[in-house]
Formats: C-alpha cells, sequence, structure tokens
C-alpha cells in the first residue's frame, strides 16, 4: 500500500510531563543519523506490486522536510513454495513489478537488500483477498464544499478490516487565455495551436492520511459512508472536473493495529494533550542486524479500486483568478520588443484598434505555473 506519508518518527520510550505547558518535550532517545528503513507498499495479486523505501525523519526537523529515498536497493517477493519475483527499480525509491501469477493457497514475504549491505526480511503473510468496492458517492455540504465517502461490505464476513488509499486529478483553467505563441525562429507571434495551449491542465496527487476501519465489533461486515477527502468551495479542485479513484485494501489485524498505530503517531502530534509517539514495529526484520528497527509491514491480497467523476456543474464552486493585462507596444525594433514581451509576459491577443499586443503574467496565463500538466490524462471523459 503506497502512502505518501510524512513519517516524522523518533521512537519515545518515556515521556515525562513536566513544567509548562508550552516547554517543548525533547526526547532522551537518539536516532540513528541515517533514520530507519520505512517500507510502504502491497504484495498484489491483481495490479502492478509497487514497494517505496525511505528513511524516517526526526520530530526534531523541519515542519516540512521529505523523507530521503532509499536507492540501489533490490527487492523481491518471495512464495511459501520457494518461488521468487525480482522488482526493478523505478528510481527515486521506489520498486516494483507489474504482475505477479500469486496463488491464495499460498504465503508470501519481502525481503530487500540495502545497498549499505544490510538485508531484511518480512514474516510470511497470507495471501488475502479484498472485497468488492460497492460505490464511490459524495455529498454536498450546504455550499461549503463536498464530503467524498467510500461504501463497501463482503458478503462472506471475513474481511473486517480495511484500508484505503486514493489519487485525486482535477482539471483546471489559467486566469486568462492565451491565443498567441511566440516562434523565436521566425520572431514573430503566431496563434497559439492546440498541441501548445496553455489554458488547461490537469494536476494529480495521492492521499496522505491514513484511511482505516473495522467492523470487528458490526454484526455485518459492512461500512457505510466512510469519510475520505473533503473539498473546499473556494478550491482549485472543484473549479472545472474532478476525479477520484479509490482503491480498498482487506488487512489482517495485525496490519491493522500497525496502521492504528502509525495514525495515533502521525496525525494526533500536536498538543501535550496527544498521545505521544509511540514505539512502531512491523513485520519486518534486519537479519543481518537485529537491532535495527524497520518501519513498515507487508501485506498481500488483490486490490480494488473505483474511479468517479465530479463536475464543478454539480458541485459549489468559488474559484476565482484575478489578473491583470498589460499592452506593451510589439515593435523588434523598440526596447520593448517581441524578445523583452516574451521574457517578461504570455502573449494573449492582438488589441484590434492599435498595434499593441495583450499580455498577461506567466501565473496568470500559463497554467502550468500551479504544477500542473497540459496532457490530458488517458482516463479523462
Amino acid at each position: 500500500m503506497i502512502r505518501s506519508i510524512k513519517i516524522a518518527l523518533i521512537l519515545v520510550f518515556i515521556a515525562l510531563l513536566g513544567g509548562h505547558c508550552k516547554d517543548r518535550y525533547v526526547s532522551p532517545y537518539n536516532p540513528p543519523t541515517q533514520g530507519y528503513l520505512v517500507v510502504e507498499g502491497y504484495i498484489s495479486g491483481n495490479t502492478p506490486t509497487l514497494y517505496h523505501l525511505t528513511r524516517s525523519i526526526s520530530l526534531a526537523g523541519e515542519q516540512n522536510d521529505v523523507p530521503p529515498p532509499v536507492t540501489g536497493a533490490k527487492l523481491q517477493v518471495e512464495g511459501s513454495d520457494n518461488s521468487f519475483y525480482p522488482m526493478s527499480d523505478r528510481g527515486n525509491g521506489y520498486y516494483g513489478v507489474d504482475t505477479l501469477p500469486l496463488r491464495s493457497s499460498l504465503e508470501y514475504r519481502l525481503r530487500i537488500k540495502t545497498s549499505d549491505g544490510q538485508e531484511f526480511l518480512s514474516s510470511y503473510v497470507a495471501y488475502k483477498p479484498t472485497p468488492a468496492i460497492d460505490s464511490v458517492t459524495w455529498r454536498a455540504d450546504g455550499g461549503r464544499g463536498i464530503q467524498i465517502y467510500v461504501n463497501t461490505h463482503d458478503p462472506a464476513d471475513t474481511t473486517r478490516y480495511y484500508q484505503w488509499e486514493y489519487t485525486e486529478t482535477w482539471e483546471y483553467h489559467s486566469g486568462v487565455q492565451s491565443t498567441l505563441m511566440y516562434v523565436q525562429s521566425l520572431d514573430t507571434l503566431l496563434p497559439r495551436t492546440d498541441s501548445a495551449q496553455i489554458y488547461t491542465c490537469w494536476q494529480s496527487d495521492t492521499s496522505s492520511a491514513i484511511y482505516i476501519t473495522s467492523t470487528a465489533k458490526q454484526s455485518q461486515d459492512v461500512v457505510s459512508a466512510f469519510p475520505l477527502i473533503y473539498l473546499p468551495p473556494d478550491g482549485v479542485k472543484t473549479s472545472v472536473d474532478y476525479s477520484i479513484n479509490v482503491r480498498q485494501y482487506a488487512l489482517t489485524k495485525d496490519g491493522y493495529d500497525l496502521l492504528t498505530l502509525m495514525q495515533k503517531n502521525t496525525e494526533s502530534l500536536g498538543t501535550i494533550f496527544d498521545a505521544l509517539p509511540s514505539q512502531i514495529t512491523g513485520n519486518i526484520t534486519c537479519i543481518t542486524n537485529s537491532s535495527l528497527p524497520v518501519i513498515g509491514w507487508v501485506s498481500a491480497g488483490t486490490v480494488q479500486q473505483k474511479r468517479i467523476f465530479v463536475n464543478n456543474t454539480q458541485v459549489p464552486s468559488y474559484y476565482t483568478i484575478t489578473c491583470a493585462t498589460d499592452t506593451p507596444v510589439v515593435n523588434v525594433k523598440s526596447r520593448y520588443g517581441l524578445d523583452f514581451i516574451v521574457q517578461q509576459y504570455v502573449p494573449l491577443s492582438f488589441d484590434p484598434d492599435s498595434s499593441h499586443v495583450n499580455v498577461s503574467a506567466p501565473t496568470c496565463a500559463d497554467c502550468r505555473t500551479k504544477g500542473g500538466s497540459t496532457t490530458k490524462p488517458s482516463y479523462w471523459q
């Protein structure tokens, strides 16, 4: 299960809550300089298997610190029948294999060899199929945005522990539209082609929180309207079109318990009234150095997915961009010629009443400056 979680963990064994309320807690424990190995992923029998290796970072670090990727490692999935399936290095700490011929009668584990000579091995885990997602729905919240929900059930009443992740994609527009583009070889402005358009972009993001629930205390294995992401009405995500692809995993009780602990550690920190960071152990151990902790849990099974689209005509959306336009003189012989213009502005259109061209700042006229791409996703409606 790939989770882009900033695991800002130091393992706190003793906490003494003394002194003033505003005093910052300083752990007496000193983690290793390079951080512990963090293993995120899922052994899948019906979708690509992808694992992400990073190093944990200290709670004392900066808020926006990014866990460093572990590169140059060797990973393979091993079956209880002595089968093994190497993963390819996908770059930036990601390792994967597109298909695995897994069998429900077998158990599987993960072996990791890092470039520093350490070797890590998970316990064998049962192959656990995941029931289908019944639906992904949304509900408008009285003009204050929309809430996305997921619904599922297991007619066999055997799943009981669930996790969800999602990838969201949204289409959005720049504040003003450019119908002209500068052709350097001709030193002139020509009509902007469709392939060079910068008005419509698409951007994606993945879930970073941990979404889990259990039906163990219910008579039926049914999850109804579990809340995922909330979209405010003034956000860019619902300004044009929005899509979310939800992935569902069946968990073992041990896997669920570990994710519950991780959820508390990564999402409940902030005040002295919150739960203190806890020591996290998973089902992965370092077999070359038994004293070296590893953060992560290996699970195996199937993944269920469901995608929905939401159009801005269906939801309240108050997203706006206010952009000013200027009209420098188009005269290549002057110091305000084309070359100067395209370095500072994006040409929009010719002014029919003068020898001017309407221009705007890239942040207003080029949707790519907001982080998106002009390449339309293959699944887009």
